[in-house]
């Protein structure tokens, strides 16, 4: 009897009694050892074990997953302990842990909770003494996630081989000197207007400037920003106070400046906007209405840009499977809006390497390729139900596109080959082979998770 004070109105017997008058302890089963349920102590305690310190309820609680109602942890079978791995630094799925769910403490235990939170203790339903951990598949947690990601960080050049380029292809000249720029008022205070820079300059302080580059598109024409009235220049929408400008387009900020940078007469401008200046508008007729596919070389094989799939196909090749963006997703960076991934020159595939190789890859190479809305934006217009010609002046549109090859010295993939192999290998030595993990289809769960 744990508290010392039996219920006589329980059947003597049922799993209540056992419970509440005998101080029975629930069992829980985890990969074939016996844990007591102790919440007194706060732990899982290991029957028959007296080297391991058990499972901690507090050091697990980053663990709980409310979704399933359960914790899910990485536990070692071996020391019958939770073992908290470094998943930011896996190469391979561990060996020697293993992933276990199993209730909250309330449905494990539901006396013990409520004896420990004072609450009532009469009228409860003991519906079970012993329960059973379920161990999960590998698919379905996130670790194969976590290696993926892991993997194609080693690929990213290393910061000496870096070149920052222009996140845009905007056609900029010097601003022109020759006459006084117009001005727009954004909320009151005045901006010089360069469009030749494609850019707003406060008028009282010069060195605030809001280009182009920084500002989202309005669908058709014009462009929008958040803006400070504080600073007076780009904010975003959580700073208190800020406020969504809204602008013409530059050919209605400056007519006459706009005819001059592109030597069309005032008259012609008179009808014309942004889009008809700023767009190519052969390739966009072209891909728009005339049904040519865009194009990528990498590596010197064409591949078509097919949007419409979802994947790259090969031109010439119709054994290839091409590279399909879905499989592409932890390697690409949203910062550079760019996917660096490894890339197969025989098969003309992309293809996932391991990082535990003591060798670089024979017929692999690492290539950098742009955004699906970069190669394709017409494309991801029509999928989206957009206009054609919507959100198409920052980034332009192009017919043909290179890949940029980065050579495996300049990653830090490179980096580690050498860690494993002790030595500085060379390209071109025997060929590594390496199992291919299963894709994972875990969805992210709230709480920590592995």
């Amino acid at each position: 009897m744990e508290n010392g004070l039996p219920n006589t109105n329980i059947e003597p017997g049922s799993l209540l009694d056992l419970r509440l008058n005998k101080g029975i302890l629930p069992t829980l089963d985890i990969a074939g050892h016996t844990f007591y349920v102790d919440l007194r102590m706060n732990k899982l305690r290991p029957k028959d074990d007296f080297i391991s310190k058990g499972i901690d309820f507090t050091e697990i609680k980053d663990y709980y997953d409310r979704d399933r109602r359960a914790f899910v942890i990485p536990y070692n079978p071996t020391k019958r302990e939770f073992q908290q791995d470094d998943v930011s630094k896996m190469t391979e799925l561990p060996t020697d842990i293993i992933i276990v769910q199993f209730p909250n403490q309330y449905e494990l235990d539901i006396v013990g909770w409520n004896r420990k939170h004072g609450n009532s203790l009469t009228d409860q339903d003991v519906k079970q003494m012993h329960f059973e951990a379920r161990t999960l598949p590998w698919v379905d947690t996130n670790v194969i996630e976590h290696i993926k990601r892991n993997v194609a960080e080693q690929l990213q050049p290393k910061e000496e081989y870096i070149v920052n380029q222009l996140k845009d292809n905007l056609y900029k000249i010097p601003t022109d000197t020759q006459r006084v720029l117009p001005t727009y008022k954004v909320f009151g205070t005045e901006f010089i207007v360069d469009v030749n820079q494609l850019e707003l300059r406060q008028k009282a302080n010069p060195k605030n400037v809001i280009s182009l580059s920084d500002m989202e598109e309005k669908a058709v024409q014009g462009y929008r920003f958040w803006y400070s009235p504080n600073t007076k220049g780009l904010t975003t929408y959580a700073e208190p106070g800020a406020k969504l400008a809204e602008i013409p387009d530059f050919v209605k900020l400056d007519p006459t400046g706009m005819s001059k940078k592109h030597n069309i007469s005032e008259d012609i401008m008179a009808g014309m906007d942004d889009f008809k200046l700023m767009v190519d508008q052969d390739a966009f007729d072209k891909i728009a209405y005339k049904g040519i596919i865009p194009t990528i070389d990498i590596a010197g094989h064409t591949f078509h840009i097919d949007l419409f799939n979802d994947k790259l196909h090969p031109k010439d090749d119709i054994w290839s499977r091409g590279i399909i963006f879905t499989e592409l997703k932890h390697y690409y960076s949203h910062k550079d809006n760019i996917y660096t991934i490894p890339y197969n020159q025989k098969t003309h595939t992309f293809q996932e390497v391991s990082l535990n190789v003591k060798e670089i890859p024979k017929d692999l190479i690492v290539v950098q390729i742009p955004g699906k809305r970069t190669l394709d934006p017409i494309g991801q217009n029509k999928a989206g139900d957009l206009n054609s010609s919507d959100y198409l002046k920052k980034h332009g549109v192009q017919l043909k596109f290179d890949a940029k090859v980065i050579p495996w010295h300049q990653t830090r993939f490179a980096e580690t080959v050498k860690q494993n192999n002790g030595q500085e290998v060379k390209v071109g030595q025997k060929k590594s082979t390496s199992p291919k993990p299963e894709e994972s289809e875990f969805s992210k769960r709230k709480g920590r998770r592995m």
